[in-house]
């Protein structure tokens, strides 16, 4: 079983959204703390998800097909005009 580490923060909440995240808790019957912990959760895979797609050797190779004296509307390659519009 893989350990877990936990790190603890003292962090300020002003009242309406402290108001409006206890009731959601409430009305999802679980407790605020756990509540609070599953949406940062959440959040941090969102996070970790965009820092895989945006990896910076696949950035590199990108930035080095771009013809550097065209510009991204003059290229020819679909494939390469699909992936630089996302």
């Amino acid at each position: 079983m893989e350990s877990v580490t936990t790190h603890r923060k003292l962090i300020d909440i002003q009242t309406p959204a402290f108001e409006a995240l206890q009731q959601e808790a409430a009305r999802k019957n679980i407790s605020l703390k756990r509540y609070i912990e599953n949406l940062l959760d959440q959040e941090a895979a969102g996070i970790r998800l965009r820092q895989r797609e945006l990896n910076p050797g696949v950035l590199r190779l990108l930035g080095s097909a771009i013809p550097k004296d065209r510009s991204i509307a003059e290229i020819d390659d679909d494939r390469l005009l699909y992936i630089l519009s996302k």
